[in-house]
């Protein structure tokens, strides 16, 4: 063996026999990341360092979703498995991820918000149609000129004032669609659609600022899901989209006698009791 040989012999032994070293060797296998900058961090398939920021994030808000993604990477994993790793693993955590490339921008938040004078609105929801003609709005006379007075927006948010408090949980699921569609609801996810959502500093994510993205997605999505019940159940009722039209005219006339006061006004809509069909079944036989 000649004398280069034995030397890397050598030096292999003792890295070895050493602990410290090992102890050293490992770290750096186990967590690539450990000390280096950002802008010394260098990988292969990511040419604009989205991977790169991606593991850093997971570094410190996953540990474990980090260490299967270096553990991917150390197994020759391309850059499409590891996308698919990190934001599946993300979502299952409750945060819809779709994409690396935005993970180094924040927490990305679902955005269900509602514009009204936005013709694609209608294309996506045609089922709102009946209940936003009782508002007077009906994308089909101009579809790529919808205007939607101010006063129409007091009413939505009047109506959903006037049953979330009610009694029969249908009627509150219908103050659920208002607040939907007029943007009332109090959450940011419900009320925002995309382009505004993306005016607003995104979520960081650390500990506190992540538990506090999933209660906004949870009651999102709580809100939503009644939201459209609410749908359901209200364009099957004829009476109730009639009593609706009606309680928007009032809204709408006591504005116009307003005659320009920033007040809401203060009016007591009539809405009809509801009963089910076996209610209905049972007073026709007695």
């Amino acid at each position: 063996m000649n004398n280069l040989l034995q030397t890397y012999t050598l030096l292999g032994v003792g890295l070895r026999d050493d602990p410290l070293l090992c102890l050293a060797n490992t770290v750096t296998w186990l967590d690539p990341l450990w000390q280096e900058a950002d802008d010394e961090w260098d990988m292969p398939q990511d040419e604009d360092g989205t991977l790169a920021i991606a593991l850093r994030v997971t570094r410190t808000a996953f540990p474990d979703i980090y260490m299967q993604a270096v553990d991917h990477l150390r197994q020759g994993a391309s850059y499409a498995d590891l996308d698919h790793l990190i934001c599946g693993a993300i979502s299952e955590r409750g945060i819809p991820l779709d994409d690396l490339q935005w993970i180094g921008f924040g927490i990305p938040l679902p955005a269900y918000g509602v514009v009204l004078d936005d013709p694609d609105f209608y294309t996506s929801h045609p089922d709102t149609i009946p209940i936003l003609e009782c508002f007077g709005i009906s994308p089909e006379q101009n579809p790529y000129h919808i205007t939607v007075p101010e006063c129409i927006y007091t009413a939505g948010r009047l109506i959903a004032a006037s049953l979330e408090g009610h009694d029969d949980e249908r009627y509150r699921q219908v103050a659920w669609l208002m607040q939907w569609l007029f943007s009332c609801s109090g959450n940011s996810t419900i009320d925002y659609d995309y382009e505004t959502m993306c005016e607003f500093q995104p979520l960081s994510w650390d500990k506190d600022d992540f538990a506090f993205a999933i209660d906004i997605i949870e009651e999102a999505d709580g809100i939503l899901g009644d939201a459209l019940a609410g749908l359901t159940f209200l364009t099957s009722q004829p009476d109730l989209l009639q009593a609706l039209q009606r309680n928007v005219r009032r809204i709408c006339k006591a504005i116009e006698k307003q005659k320009g006061k920033s007040d809401e006004p203060r009016i007591r809509l009539a809405w009809p009791c509801l009963t089910d069909g076996l209610e209905r079944a049972a007073a026709a036989l007695a």
